[in-house]
C-alpha cells in the first residue's frame, strides 16, 4: 500500500482553515476545485512539503499543520461550502474532463462529510489519516518522525533551519493530538487496546535515548552529511536540534505516553467500529470512501468468501503440479513460507541480494512495457531499505510518491525486519505492486497530468490506487513474467487470495462482530501466513476500517471494464490505449472510471 499516501494528507487538510472562495458562474469545475485545493496548499505546511510545492513566495517549511480542536468545526463547514459550490453546476451540461472532475469532487466531499458526522470525529479527516487520535500505524504521533525523515528536505542550510523549527513545533502538534484523544475518550471512543499499546511502545522507543541520540536528531545529522557546510555551523545546527528535542518534542511525547498508559491500564479490549457510537453508519461511510461503491458489508463479505474459494482451487492445481498435494492450501503455503530455499539470509549480503532481485524484476518488466503502455512515468524509481529504527512497525514494503518539483523520486521501501514476509517466491509480485507497473506508474503518471486540477493529480482513492496495483500483479502474469517461475506465480495467486481474505476479515471485524482471534484464525487457515504477520494485518484493519476491502473491489472493477471494452471493440481493442485511458485520467472513484471507459468505448465505436 502507499503508506501515508497523499490521499491521507489531502483528506486530512484540504478543506480546513481556507476562506470561502467566491463562486464564479463562468468557472469550469476544474478551475473551481483547483482554487479550493490550492488555497489550502498555500496555507498547509505539511501538504506543501509532501507535494514539493515551493517557489511561490510562501515559506511554511518550518511549521507543522494545525490539528487543534477548533479545526473540527472549520473542517466541517468548509467541506460543506466546497460541496455546495461544486453542486451549483448542472452535471448534464458538463463536457470533457469536467464530467470526471465533477464526479470525483462530489464523491470526495460527500464521503468526507459523512465520515465527519459523528460527534467524536477528530480534527482531521478520519478516512484520510486515522479514525482514532492515536493508533499504532497511521496516527500523527507514529507517522510524524517518518514525515521528518522521509519528506522534509534538507538541501541547504535553510532546510536544516526549518527542520529544527519543526522539531520545536512537534510539542504543539502532539499536545493537540492528546486533546483529540481526550475528546474521543469522553464520548466512549478509545482506540483498540493493542493499537494504544503499539503506539505507546513506539513512543517509548522514540524518547528513550538521550536527546543527542534521538532518532529525530540522527535524521538531521544524516541529512547534513550531504551538505557542504563548515563543521562549526553543522555542529551548531545539531545542537539546536538536540535542544528542540529536549525542551519540546520529547516532553510532549511523554505527556501523551502518560495519557495512553492511563487508558491501557483499564484494559478496554479490541473491538471493531461496530462498538462505537454511530459505529454502523460510520462503517458504511468508510466502505463508501474506501471502495467508492455502494456495496454493503454483507455483499462484500459474501464476495470475499466466493473469491477465496475460486483462488484456492487455482492454487491447489498449481501446488499439485509442483508435487505438493498434502494438506489444505493454507497449510501447504505455510510450509512454503518456511522452506529455506526461498528465504533471504538476514545478513548484509542477503539484504543486498533482495534489493538486487527487486531491480532484476524491474529490468525483466522493462521490455514488455511498450507493448502495454503508451504513457510511462518520467520520474525515476528508487529502491531503499526501511530505516532500521522503523522496521518493527513498518509494513513489509511500501511506496512513497515523488515530489512534484522533482526533488524526490518515487521510493519503493522494503523492510528487512521480517524477511519471511519477503520470500523469493513473493518478491516479484511485491515488486510489480509497489513499484512498476503498480503504484509507481499510477501515482507518478498522475502527477504529470498538467491539464487536470491538482486534486485529480494528487488524490489517490484507495479502490482505484490499490485496485490498480493488484491489477498490475495480474498484468505481470499476462505479460509472461512468470512463464519460467511457477513458484513466483504461486506467490501472485497467494497475494490475490490474501486480498480476497481481507474482504471477509474486514467486514467480519466491523460488521459481524468478529473478535480479532476469529479474524486471525480465518486468515491463517486460508493464507498460511505466519501468525505474527497475520496479527499485524488484523490489528491494522481494526484501526483503518474498510480500507482492506479496497484492493480486491478495485481490481475486480478494472478487470471487468477491460473485458467489457475488449468484448465491445473486438479487434479494435488496444490494451495500450486502455491503460493510457485508465492512468491518464488520474485516480478516480470507480463509478467515474466506469463512466470514462464507457465513454471511450462509444468514442472508439464511432
Amino acid at each position: 500500500m502507499t503508506r501515508l499516501s497523499l490521499a491521507m494528507v489531502l483528506s486530512a487538510t484540504l478543506a480546513a482553515s481556507a476562506p470561502a472562495v467566491a463562486f464564479d458562474t463562468s468557472d469550469t469545475v476544474g478551475a473551481l476545485i483547483d482554487r479550493q485545493t490550492m488555497e489550502e496548499v498555500r496555507q498547509n505546511p505539511e501538504l506543501r512539503t509532501l507535494l514539493g510545492v515551493s517557489g511561490d513566495g510562501i515559506d511554511l517549511s518550518g511549521q507543522l499543520t494545525d490539528v487543534g480542536l477548533p479545526r473540527r468545526a472549520e473542517l466541517r463547514a468548509r467541506m460543506q461550502r466546497n460541496l455546495d459550490e461544486v453542486m451549483r453546476f448542472d452535471p448534464a451540461r458538463l463536457t470533457g474532463q469536467d464530467r470526471w472532475n465533477y464526479g470525483l469532487v462530489v464523491w470526495f466531499y460527500q464521503t468526507q462529510i459523512d465520515l465527519l458526522k459523528p460527534d467524536w470525529a477528530p480534527a482531521w479527516m478520519p478516512a484520510g489519516a486515522s479514525t482514532y487520535a492515536v493508533d499504532q500505524l497511521f496516527s500523527i504521533p507514529v507517522s510524524l518522525p517518518g514525515f521528518l525523515e522521509n519528506q522534509h528536505p534538507v538541501r541547504d542550510e535553510a532546510g536544516a533551519v526549518s527542520y529544527v523549527s519543526r522539531l520545536h513545533a512537534v510539542a504543539k502538534k502532539i499536545d493537540q493530538v492528546r486533546e483529540n484523544f481526550d475528546l474521543q475518550a469522553k464520548q466512549g471512543v478509545l482506540p483498540p487496546q493493542t493499537a494504544m499499546e503499539g503506539a505507546a511502545s513506539q513512543i517509548r522507543t522514540l524518547i528513550a535515548p538521550a536527546p543527542a541520540k534521538s532518532p529525530l536528531v540522527a535524521s538531521l545529522e544524516r541529512k547534513l552529511e550531504a551538505l557542504e557546510l563548515p563543521a562549526q555551523r553543522r555542529q551548531a545546527l545539531i545542537a539546536q536540534a538536540v535542544d528542540a528535542v529536549r525542551v519540546d518534542a520529547n516532553p510532549a511525547y511523554a505527556r501523551l505516553l502518560a495519557r495512553l498508559d492511563e487508558e491501557i491500564a483499564k484494559k478496554p479490549g479490541d473491538r471493531g467500529v461496530w462498538a462505537l457510537p454511530d459505529g454502523q453508519a460510520f462503517y458504511d461511510a468508510s466502505l463508501r470512501w474506501n471502495t467508492s461503491t455502494d456495496l454493503d458489508a454483507d455483499r462484500i463479505h459474501a464476495l470475499g468468501i466466493s473469491e477465496v474459494a475460486r483462488i484456492e482451487r487455482e492454487m491447489d492445481a498449481r501446488l499439485r503440479a509442483q508435487g505438493r498435494s498434502e494438506g489444505s492450501v493454507g497449510e501447504r503455503m505455510s510450509a512454503l513460507v518456511e522452506d529455506p530455499r526461498f528465504q533471504y539470509a538476514d545478513t548484509e549480503a542477503g539484504h543486498a541480494e533482495l534489493i538486487a532481485d527487486i531491480r532484476r524484476n524491474l529490468a525483466a518488466l522493462a521490455p514488455h512495457v511498450p507493448t502495454y503502455f503508451g504513457r510511462t512515468p518520467p520520474q525515476p524509481l528508487d529502491v531503499r531499505a526501511v530505516p532500521k529504527e522503523a522496521e518493527a512497525n513498518a509494513p513489509g514494503a511500501y511506496y512513497i510518491q515523488p515530489a512534484m518539483d522533482g526533488s524526490r523520486p518515487g521510493i519503493f521501501f522494503v523492510n528487512f525486519g521480517n524477511l519471511k514476509a519477503n520470500t523469493r517466491w513473493s518478491l516479484p509480485t511485491l515488486t510489480y505492486h509497489e513499484g512498476s507497473p503498480g503504484h509507481h506508474f499510477q501515482i507518478s503518471i498522475a502527477q504529470t497530468l498538467g491539464d487536470l486540477p491538482t486534486l485529480r493529480r494528487s488524490l489517490n482513492p484507495s479502490a482505484f490506487t490499490e485496485g490498480w496495483a493488484l491489477y498490475a500483479e495480474q498484468l505481470a502474469s499476462e505479460m509472461g513474467l512468470y512463464r519460467d517461475d511457477p513458484w513466483g506465480d504461486l506467490g501472485r495467486l497467494r497475494a490475490e487470495l490474501f486480498r480476497s481474505v481481507r474482504l471477509v476479515v474486514d467486514t467480519g471485524l466491523h460488521r459481524k462482530r468478529w473478535t480479532p482471534q476469529q479474524a486471525i484464525d480465518y486468515m491463517r487457515a486460508h493464507t498460511g501466513m505466519p501468525e505474527s504477520e497475520v496479527r499485524s494485518e488484523v490489528f491494522r484493519y481494526l484501526v483503518q476500517p474498510g480500507q482492506a476491502c479496497s484492493y480486491k473491489i478495485g481490481h475486480l472493477k478494472i478487470v471487468e471494464l477491460r473485458e467489457r471494452a475488449r468484448a465491445a471493440l473486438a479487434d479494435r481493442f488496444d490494451i495500450r490505449a486502455f491503460h493510457d485511458l485508465v492512468l491518464g485520467n488520474g485516480a478516480v472513484p470507480l463509478a467515474v472510471l466506469e463512466a470514462s471507459v464507457d465513454d471511450w468505448i462509444a468514442t472508439q465505436r464511432r
